[in-house]
């Protein structure tokens, strides 16, 4: 027979509530945006760099031009001039050859290129927990008993789309080399606003971290 709850008991198994709490607070706080991926040669050194050209490849006009400026602002305030590409090859964005001029002709220490990889989705199995419930029952007599019963909660798939944005930049002097590549992953849907958060929260700061771009001023 179960046995009846009363002041100051408490069932062997039940969450208490400032347990259940933290789990629901845990279960809130998944992380939505990650950079992955980091490389940076160690040989550079980010004194040298003061102007930089940034290329979003994008097919969308739109999107290259908001990732672009966004590289761009957060850059400059970062005391390096930055030009987006939109505003040397307003038609789509440059090739190997074109970057090649543009930096010849403008004097371009760095080049730092946005590439959107392949989404990709990742299934994840969330299992099933039982809970304990308290349940209030009147008897044949007409008397209230309280009782604490088990409920199976099932389990689910929880299946999530990741995007995720390759950022690498090259130093220009002695014919150019790769001097750091990182991704970023999220699960954020692609907006304006995602689009300045990811690259002012995470991909700049990285660079800075890094010491491919000087620290913020």
């Amino acid at each position: 027979m179960a046995k009846q709850a009363g002041n100051g008991w408490r069932p062997r198994g039940a969450i208490a509530p400032m347990t259940l709490l933290a789990l629901v607070i845990t279960a809130g706080c998944a992380v939505q945006s990650e950079m992955t991926n980091l490389w940076r040669d160690p040989s550079f050194t980010s004194g040298s760099v003061r102007n930089m050209l940034v290329v979003a490849l994008r097919k969308d006009p739109v999107r290259r031009r908001i990732w672009e400026d966004a590289f761009a602002n957060e850059l400059g305030a970062h005391g390096l001039t930055a030009t987006s590409s939109y505003r040397l090859f307003p038609e789509a964005p440059p090739d190997t050859q074109d970057v090649i001029g543009a930096v010849r002709e403008n004097g371009y220490y760095a080049v730092l290129t946005s590439i959107r990889l392949p989404d990709r989705t990742t299934s994840t199995y969330v299992p099933g927990t039982v809970r304990r419930e308290l349940e209030t029952v009147r008897d044949f007599y007409g008397s209230f008993h309280t009782y604490w019963r088990s409920i199976q909660d099932p389990g689910y798939t929880e299946t999530d789309e990741i995007r995720r944005f390759q950022t690498d930049v090259w130093a220009t002097g002695g014919g150019g080399r790769l001097v750091s590549s990182s991704t970023l992953r999220t699960l954020e849907s692609v907006g304006n606003r995602t689009i300045e958060t990811a690259v002012s929260k995470y991909i700049i700061p990285l660079l800075e971290k890094q010491g491919v771009v000087p620290k913020k001023k």
